[in-house]
């Protein structure tokens, strides 16, 4: 998929992950000045039939909706765009320069009582936001927060976009709104 153009503007420069259904990549924008750094998530199907493609473009339209929402709290990544293309979803979400704290934690550098309240504290202002949503992350770990380059900040990623429709798993909230439920595909606790 490398220098692919998606959606005739979006060049893929760099994989990035891939889980059970879905693959990340780093890409250019080519509709934008400067060409700037995304985020591409491709989200491939399992099957191509009517029924089962109706439900995941309805899972990933819902999806989308809640990105649009969620995108406009600072600490997590804005929703740029989504498309379908050949059968096959992507998400293009904003790009974040930083580490992951799971790559800070494992230089070895002792963190101070203090900096860990403050650290949790910054986790659980971005939670609050999400839930107030009515949205459950439910795979807050140490590679999906990335400690922002240009303020330090984290920043939650990964929201699980649209998992395998198979294993996904549609919950009513007490209001009889929809949930989906997502998270690291095999965690005990997706």
């Amino acid at each position: 998929m490398l220098n692919q153009f998606l959606g005739g503007r979006y060049r893929v420069i760099q994989a990035l992950g891939e889980g059970g259904f879905a693959k990340t990549y780093i890409a250019e924008d080519h509709h934008r000045p400067g060409h700037p750094k995304c985020i591409v998530k491709f989200l491939k199907p399992t099957r191509k039939d009517s029924d089962f493609m109706a439900t995941a473009r309805r899972l990933f339209k819902k999806e989308a909706e809640i990105l649009e929402k969620l995108g406009k709290h600072e600490q997590i990544p804005r929703l740029l765009a989504h498309f379908e293309e050949n059968k096959k979803f992507y998400i293009i979400q904003e790009f974040i320069e930083g580490h992951t704290l799971s790559q800070k934690l494992a230089s070895k550098h002792r963190w101070s009582e203090e900096q860990v309240i403050l650290m949790l504290q910054d986790v659980l202002q971005i939670l609050k936001f999400v839930h107030s949503h009515r949205v459950i992350h439910r795979d807050i770990k140490p590679s999906n927060l990335i400690k922002r380059q240009k303020d330090s900040r984290l920043v939650l990623i990964d929201f699980g976009v649209v998992k395998e429709i198979g294993n996904s798993r549609i919950l009513s909230a007490p209001s009889g709104q929809e949930t989906i439920a997502i998270g690291t595909q095999g965690s005990r606790f997706a």
